[in-house]
């Protein structure tokens, strides 16, 4: 019978000894497997965030002539959001001209003994704008979960481009994450994480069950999606004007308060222009524009009619203390250069005005907003996605 036990006993070894041993998963493929678009790198004051969506829990931070910069939040580092943001200095980033993201993907986020994968690192080339003249822009607004013919339309300055502005309602509302990914998807697909980005929320993506997470998702300054920023000789403010009607409307079921919301940044606007000589007045700031979704002005079929003594403030502490050179929005669905004085301008607006965006009837047409700054003036055209050029105007700068 002990031999049969031990002849048994042998055998199992035996099996045991012929079985191959488990094998460790490939880590996953850096940035391909990681990373869900390119990342994008926008201009937030005098910082950039680079902002990536990822697709798994990943501990990620960013080299710059050897300095590292984390994604972290009092002491710990982020891995539960899907949208990793690492807040790098702008001289810095702008003087080395790359910037390298390292990943470790997390295997295990224990208590004790978190385990992750090897790291990977990939380097990116990063273009600062440093020119001072013919400066080429592209703006995009109203694109309402379009990606492709806005990512065309684009094309037409090729790799000329200087900056992206993403102008408000690149999403149709935020119901779901997917809508948050339009942002990513068309500025990482035109931008490749080389050029800045300015972000300016839109009136739709105050809507949907998302809505209230945005600044998890989207760049901003200390929670607030209104800011100012440079990006060169340019200086700009990203102005939010929220919803489009007011807050009591049946349309939004009692879920905005955008009256509040508007009072706290007209704040914000005053203490900017108290704030002056560390901005826009500095020596090296050539151009001064105001980013706002929505015009606060009159459209022949759509008149503006709500919070006037704001933006009647609004476009009064801007006029006489900012005096920007251009304002560039949205919201209305149509292509037009609007300078003061015109029939819709009935607030008296700040300085001359270019609505540049029309999506068109299907999701394969999409017109947006090409902007080349030089010293002495504007030239504004209004591309289509087969770069048909849709209408034109320049803009004397005084």
């Amino acid at each position: 019978m002990k031999k049969v036990i031990c002849l048994f006993i042998c055998l199992l070894c035996l099996c045991h000894a012929q079985q191959p041993a488990a094998q460790k998963p490939e880590p996953k493929k850096f940035p391909e497997e990681v990373l869900q678009t390119p990342p994008v790198v926008f201009a937030i004051g005098h910082d950039y965030q680079i902002m990536v969506p990822v697709v798994t829990e990943t501990l990620l931070s960013c080299e710059i002539n050897g300095k590292t910069y984390y994604d972290a939040n009092n002491g710990v580092i982020c891995t539960a959001t899907p949208v990793r943001r690492i807040t790098v200095p702008q001289a810095e980033l702008d003087a080395a001209k790359e910037y390298t993201l390292c990943c470790r993907v997390v295997t295990k986020r224990g208590e004790y003994y978190t385990k992750t994968e090897p790291l990977q690192k990939k380097t990116y080339k990063f273009r600062p704008l440093e020119k001072t003249d013919n400066i080429k822009i592209f703006m995009l607004a109203d694109t309402h979960n379009r990606v492709k013919a806005p990512t065309d339309a684009v094309k037409y300055y090729d790799k000329e481009l200087d900056l992206l502005i993403l102008n408000g309602d690149i999403s149709e509302g935020l119901s779901n994450y997917n809508n948050i990914l339009t942002n990513y998807k068309i500025a990482g697909g035109i931008t490749n994480g080389e050029i800045p980005v300015v972000y300016s929320r839109g009136n739709h993506e105050l809507r949907g069950a998302m809505a209230e997470q945005l600044p998890l998702y989207a760049p901003n300054r200390d929670g607030n999606l209104y800011y100012t920023f440079r990006v060169g000789p340019i200086w700009g403010i990203v102005l939010d004007c929220g919803e489009d009607k007011d807050d009591d409307h049946a349309e939004y079921g009692h879920t905005v308060d955008c009256h509040s919301f508007r009072l706290k940044e007209t704040e914000y606007l005053k203490n900017v222009i108290a704030n002056a000589a560390n901005e826009y007045n500095t020596a090296d700031v050539k151009y001064r524009l105001i980013v706002s979704h929505t015009p606060f002005m009159h459209i022949n079929e759509k008149p503006f009619d709500i919070e006037l003594d704001i933006y009647r403030e609004w476009c009064k502490l801007l006029r006489e203390n900012v005096k920007p050179h251009l304002m560039l929005c949205g919201h209305f669905h149509t292509i037009r250069v609007v300078r003061p004085g015109h029939a819709w301008d009935h607030l008296g607006q700040p300085c001359t005005v270019v609505v540049g965006s029309r999506p068109g009837k299907t999701m394969d047409e999409y017109t947006g907003t090409a902007i080349e700054l030089t010293e002495k003036n504007a030239t504004i055209r209004f591309v289509h996605n087969t770069h048909k050029i849709e209408g034109e105007d320049v803009i004397e700068f005084k």
